[in-house]
């Protein structure tokens, strides 16, 4: 499969303002269609990002980023309830302290449908903490799991509803680990 790229500008105060159509596709594809042009740009990125460590490592980024003038490259997952998605996300100084930000998918995987992945499957109080790099779970305040090892351990097959995903970074994802800067770690 050849790389597909999806990219989205930020400016020096990190509102979104441009799109690629390849973006928008993308959302429309993951049953995001409410993602459109109109409804995003001019948003703070920060509407569309979940959790305070994973916002918290954009900043950290942009700053970089910013300050060095330099690119940074971030490898993530993107999964989707049927199918894994390795990716990676360049970002690189735009004009007046804005940030280019190009999503590159790697490689797509079908695998069986996980509910947990699914946005709108009911959901109950209860939080799972999940890398939103990386997309391991967190199980039992003890350890780090793959999403397929942990939903099992979990017992979360064949429920009607499941708990809300609680986006976080783990330790393995956290700068500077993560972090390559022209394909060297940071």
């Amino acid at each position: 499969m050849d790389e597909r790229a999806f990219a989205y500008s930020i400016d020096a105060k990190d509102t979104i303002v441009s799109l690629s159509d390849a973006w928008l596709e993308f959302a429309r594809e993951n049953r995001a269609s409410e993602l459109t042009r109109e409804r995003v740009i001019g948003q703070p990125l920060w509407s569309f990002v979940s959790g305070w460590e994973t916002r918290r490592l954009y900043e950290e980024v942009f700053v970089r980023v910013r300050s060095r003038k330099q690119s940074i490259e971030l490898p993530f997952r993107c999964d989707s309830p049927d199918c894994f998605r390795f990716m990676r996300l360049l970002l690189s100084p735009g004009s007046g302290d804005g940030v280019e930000c190009m999503g590159i998918l790697v490689r797509e995987q079908q695998r069986p449908f996980f509910s947990i992945l699914d946005r709108a499957f009911p959901r109950t109080s209860t939080s799972l903490p999940m890398c939103s790099l990386c997309k391991r779970i967190y199980v039992f305040g003890a350890r780090w799991l793959e999403l397929e090892d942990a939903i099992r351990e979990l017992d979360l097959f064949g429920h009607t509803r499941l708990p809300r995903i609680d986006y976080v970074v783990c330790d393995g994802c956290a700068p500077p680990q993560r972090l390559t800067q022209g394909g060297a770690a940071a």
